[in-house]
């Protein structure tokens, strides 16, 4: 599982990384990728299948009060193949079985996912939903 997490102390989210070349598999209660927030960071290359649950991908922000820190932007996930996100069946089954998964309400003290991310190069299969988006503040791209 990789966590893209912001910066440490208030100190302003992640940006210029490189994620390449990983697997994610069999994870359980998390994401086989979460994003936290950020910018200009690249995703290639990566492989995550059988997800018990909450995702392959998640995007989700982190609030200060009402206002989003460090929104998503400049990101781009390329050659990214997601397959057997399942539904949980318990108490976690409303936040499970999503290839990906836009973050519209997590924790307290967040709120919806904000910014954009582009996936070059995305197959989904064998996921209970492959994309949930209800935001109306993430987009999505698929070239």
């Amino acid at each position: 599982m990789c966590h893209q997490r912001e910066g440490e102390g208030g100190s302003g989210g992640n940006h210029g990384n490189m994620f390449e070349n990983l697997t994610a598999t069999l994870t359980w209660r998390a994401a086989g990728v979460a994003v936290y927030g950020g910018y200009d960071n690249v995703f290639r290359n990566l492989y995550i299948a059988d997800q018990l649950t909450y995702s392959g991908i998640m995007f989700q922000t982190k609030y200060n009060g009402s206002q989003p820190e460090n929104p998503i932007t400049d990101t781009v996930l390329t050659n990214v193949s997601i397959s057997g996100a399942r539904r949980s069946g318990d108490a976690f089954d409303a936040k499970s079985g999503f290839g990906i998964w836009v973050n519209e309400m997590p924790e307290a003290g967040q709120g919806p996912a904000v910014g954009a991310a582009t996936f070059t190069n995305l197959h989904l299969t064998d996921n209970a939903q492959d994309i949930k988006n209800t935001t109306t503040t993430f987009a999505i791209t698929r070239n």
